[in-house]
């Protein structure tokens, strides 16, 4: 399920933030002034003024900004999770060495609980895997067992000694399908338009004074991917890697009424702003902007997804 979020008001800016901040101000004609400062909830992040050499003009706000990020909760908290403390564990309860395959959505905690009852049932009856979506007559009641363990895709006995653990805890997905800017674009204009709690409130943030020229939307795509609805074998798609390449959308965006920019931020600083005047560009951040990850767990962050390794941290 695709999710996003944004954390609770705070006075500082957070890393991500910072990065829209820097990067906006590096690749546009505008500055940006902190606006939300914690004091009451519903506040837009920034205010928008324009760079000019008139004390006047700069002091004029020309519009206002809103900053999120777009990931896979369910990815991240399963990555995280498990790359932390989670890749398996030892029991002497079981006699046989197993790998459980798991889907990014899995709850550890309570995992071990649950499968060790399933798997010793399955050793006494001589049962060497259960899989999803694989049935026989004669391991009904297993099969119901198996099903009711949350986020698990498959158990199979493996040859002691090929993991560290008696039980070993893995992954068992894949991405799929051609990824490409428009793809991206199209992630973009479902989240902004979506009736979640988060797009509406950027939607009215952004909109909070129409009578302003200026109304934008950064948004950070993490790198994590979205997994494909009804796929048979636990298929995810990723759409932030054309934010990293040398192509842009084909078309404009389709926006929420009254948007003027948009900023699309990927995990290696750079991106592509769309403004209602100039079309498409793109961007990156300065140099002098510190290289902290702001895909990092502490960081807030608020939902998406070619190889793993070059996309989650």
């Amino acid at each position: 399920m695709m999710a996003a979020r944004k954390g609770r008001a705070q006075k500082k800016e957070s890393q991500v933030e910072r990065l829209a901040r820097s990067i906006i101000e590096h690749n546009s004609p505008v500055r940006l002034e902190p606006h939300d400062d914690g004091s009451e909830n519903g506040m837009v992040d920034y205010q928008v003024f324009g760079k000019s050499e008139s004390a006047r003009e700069s002091h004029l706000c020309i519009g206002v900004l809103e900053v999120g990020s777009i990931t896979n909760s369910d990815f991240r908290s399963s990555y995280n999770q498990y790359t932390k403390r989670f890749k398996g564990f030892d029991t002497s309860s079981l006699s046989e060495c197993w790998a459980v395959m798991c889907e990014f959505g899995v709850v550890f905690r309570g995992l071990e609980e649950r499968l060790i009852p399933l798997l010793r049932k399955m050793e006494v009856r001589g049962l060497k895997s259960l899989a999803r979506d694989r049935s026989d007559a004669g391991t009904t009641e297993l099969e119901q067992e198996f099903a009711a363990i949350a986020g698990v895709v498959q158990v199979l006995q493996i040859p002691a000694g090929q993991r560290t653990t008696r039980v070993a805890i893995d992954f068992m997905w894949h991405t799929t399908g051609v990824t490409n800017p428009d793809s991206t674009l199209e992630v973009v204009e479902a989240f902004l338009s979506s009736n979640e709690k988060d797009p509406v409130g950027i939607r009215r943030k952004v909109m909070s004074d129409p009578a302003l020229p200026y109304h934008g939307v950064c948004l950070h795509l993490d790198g994590a991917p979205e997994s494909i609805p009804n796929s048979g074998f636990t298929e995810y798609r990723q759409f932030a890697t054309p934010l990293e390449c040398d192509v842009m959308p084909t078309r404009p965006p389709n926006l929420p009424p009254g948007f003027t920019d948009l900023w699309l931020i990927g995990k290696f600083r750079r991106g592509w702003h769309w403004n209602s005047d100039s079309g498409w560009t793109f961007v990156v951040a300065p140099s002098s902007v510190g290289r902290s990850d702001p895909d990092s767990p502490s960081v807030r962050s608020g939902s998406i997804g070619a190889d793993l390794s070059d996309s989650v941290p």
